[in-house]
């Protein structure tokens, strides 16, 4: 949607549609903070920066950007070797923090329209699968879904149930639905709704924007505890549980996690690898699926939409998914990603 360019003076970047030419970046930049700098060791080499909430560059990949310019660039490091410069352009380098009161003036139309479409994405999957709820309550004699599958079945035409006005609801062919600029209420049965959090920044941008459209009671929180998580990480979603319960008491969270010791699959299968994948399912998925049964209560696996940060850019596998992913990982979750589309920055700019 935006175009990101660099605003020089503040030390800091722009949202634009219509950038100058040859400006706009081809790689969106992603914030850098003073750990990244200690950790690069750029203190010992003559940087001055300060120790502050306040991100410091910018990064492309492994170049690193200060008003625009790029300062430092590096290449190599692992767990055996460290990193080296290929590039600095000063070792006397004084860096003053990103002007966030004037990133966040320069910004605040394009991340107005950022926001309130994901939110509006939000709500339109939201209402599609409650109408269906609601359309059972008001009608409770009458199944309009059954009716659709009939008529599909009958007439070899798609047909799907729509909401009218005052709770009033019918079923038509899905291509006059669309001449119409309606919106079909879909056939699958969700019992619950669920919002991932992992504690990182887009999960953190999810969850702001799910509790803002859907409401409290009809919404769970689930913080999956893998076993690697960190005791900061641990704490994080403590502190976002108190936050969160203060504005919206009735929101509920949950954690999810395996029965057994994280370390007791390392003995039986090994370290998990891109080749090996057990953790993800084991230690995630698994324990998802049984807190999900456990919430709604009875035998069968429920039914359930999952909103959650992935991104596109994030790697080449999430590249290949859609915004809507029915059936990614679980039968029985539709995992809806509202920020799939968005740059690094934008996501990291709701935050800030």
């Amino acid at each position: 949607m935006f175009k990101v360019i660099w605003d020089k003076e503040n030390n800091g970047v722009r949202l634009t549609m219509a950038p100058p030419s040859g400006e706009a970046l081809n790689v969106c930049p992603r914030p850098v903070f003073w750990e990244e700098l200690d950790f690069l060791g750029l203190d010992q080499i003559g940087w001055r920066y300060p120790h502050c909430e306040e991100p410091l560059l910018w990064a492309c990949d492994r170049r690193y950007f200060y008003k625009g310019e790029m300062v430092l660039e590096t290449n190599g490091g692992d767990l055996f070797e460290s990193h080296i410069f290929t590039f600095v352009a000063n070792t006397q380098l004084d860096i003053e923090p990103v002007n966030m009161s004037a990133l966040n003036k320069a910004n605040e139309d394009p991340l107005f329209l950022i926001e309130h479409e994901a939110m509006e994405f939000i709500d339109g999957e939201y209402r599609k699968y409650k109408a269906a709820e609601k359309a059972k309550e008001v009608n409770p004699d009458f199944d309009f879904q059954e009716l659709a599958s009939k008529l599909s079945k009958r007439t070899k035409t798609e047909y799907a149930v729509v909401k009218e006005s005052c709770d009033s609801f019918d079923v038509m062919p899905i291509q006059d639905i669309e001449k119409l600029g309606k919106s079909a209420l879909l056939k699958s049965k969700i019992d619950i709704f669920v919002c991932s959090f992992s504690g990182g920044k887009d999960s953190q941008v999810i969850l702001d924007l799910v509790t803002r459209v859907i409401p409290s009671e009809d919404l769970v929180v689930i913080y999956s505890d893998t076993g690697y998580e960190l005791p900061p990480s641990l704490d994080l979603y403590d502190e976002v549980k108190d936050f969160y319960h203060e504005k919206y008491p009735n929101l509920r969270f949950y954690v999810s996690k395996n029965h057994q010791e994280l370390m007791l699959y390392w003995d039986r299968m090994g370290a998990p690898s891109r080749v090996l994948r057990w953790c993800c399912s084991i230690m995630k998925s698994a324990p998802l699926a049984r807190l999900l049964k456990e919430i709604c209560g009875g035998d069968k696996q429920p039914s359930a939409i999952l909103f959650d940060g992935v991104r596109n850019e994030e790697s080449v596998n999430r590249a290949n998914r859609s915004r809507i992913g029915k059936n990614a990982k679980h039968n029985n979750i539709i995992n809806v990603s509202p920020i799939y589309s968005t740059p690094e920055f934008q996501t990291g700019g709701a935050r800030f």
